[in-house]
């Protein structure tokens, strides 16, 4: 069985367990899925917030977000901060697993983990970085999330060696592809040690 930790457009299939992200909030919930804020769609955030507090309720609800920091959006970093800082103690209290966007923010990220002294598990979506920020992430109990991009970059390939295996998950994010977690666990790159 295979876990894509976050998708947008994948369902889960027999050998495929699949954490779809919600959005729009009035998305499908028959099967897992996670709910939160992007930090992209901050313009009606308080009406979102309300719509999300009963799906993160929802016993398929299996994680929060995704949310985060994203320093190329013209929404200011301190609203997305706050933002974020109300995801962290939904997670909290849900103890539920929260699912990280973060786009040259990974100081404040860290930042925010040490300032919350969170306990679920945080996994950064989307990671395309080098060894040192991963290691980074790592430090702090960030878990780091690895998509299609981890089948050709040589780099991602390197970082997704020498992290510890419980540090790493895998993802389809926006593909179309059904078999990116079976063809990503079945790249010749990742060997029986890892």
């Amino acid at each position: 069985m295979y876990l894509d930790v976050h998708s947008h457009t994948q369902h889960s299939t027999s050998d495929t367990l699949v954490i779809r992200n919600q959005y729009p909030l009035t998305a499908d919930i028959s099967e897992p899925f996670s709910v939160g804020i992007h930090p992209w769609f901050l313009n009606d955030f308080e009406a979102q917030w309300n719509a999300l507090i009963p799906l993160a309720q929802h016993f398929n609800c299996w994680a929060i977000g995704e949310c985060g920091l994203d320093k190329n959006v013209t929404s200011p970093l301190p609203l997305q901060q706050e933002i974020f800082l109300r995801h962290i103690e939904l997670a909290e209290s849900l103890e539920l697993p929260l699912i990280i966007h973060c786009v040259k923010a990974y100081a404040e990220v860290i930042q925010l983990r040490k300032r919350t002294r969170s306990q679920q598990l945080w996994i950064l979506h989307g990671f395309r970085k080098n060894l040192k920020v991963a290691q980074e992430l790592i430090a702090h109990g960030i878990a780091i999330s690895f998509g299609t991009p981890l089948l050709y970059s040589h780099q991602l390939q390197e970082v997704f060696k020498k992290i510890p295996p419980e540090y790493r998950f895998f993802e389809s994010d926006d593909s179309i592809q059904p078999l990116v977690i079976k063809q990503v666990k079945q790249a010749r790159f990742i060997t029986s040690e890892t």
